[in-house]
């Protein structure tokens, strides 16, 4: 009896298309996190503020990507269902 290979499901369109600018969110994470606790440990709160603050500028940077990239996701969404719709009707 052989064992089932298991698939994953595919990933949906709006995580493929926020995929770039989440990756880029993680990396930013990642270097505030190292910028934080990199160095002196009697520092780290003095660190800790700019970090922060970078990060947060960072991540409202990247917002306008992942909008414009979601919108064209939702739109041939849209499209889809509503061309669909009108192939059902007589």
């Amino acid at each position: 009896m052989s064992t089932p290979t298991p698939t994953a499901p595919a990933p949906s369109p709006a995580l493929v298309a926020a995929s770039p600018y989440l990756k880029q969110a993680i990396a930013d994470i990642k270097a505030c996190v190292n910028t934080i606790l990199t160095g002196d440990p009697m520092q780290i709160g003095l660190r800790a503020g700019p970090a922060v603050g970078i990060l947060v500028n960072q991540i409202v940077l990247l917002e306008p990507g992942v909008l414009t990239s979601e919108m064209d996701v939702v739109q041939q969404d849209i499209n889809s269902k509503l061309d669909a719709l009108s192939a059902k009707l007589p």
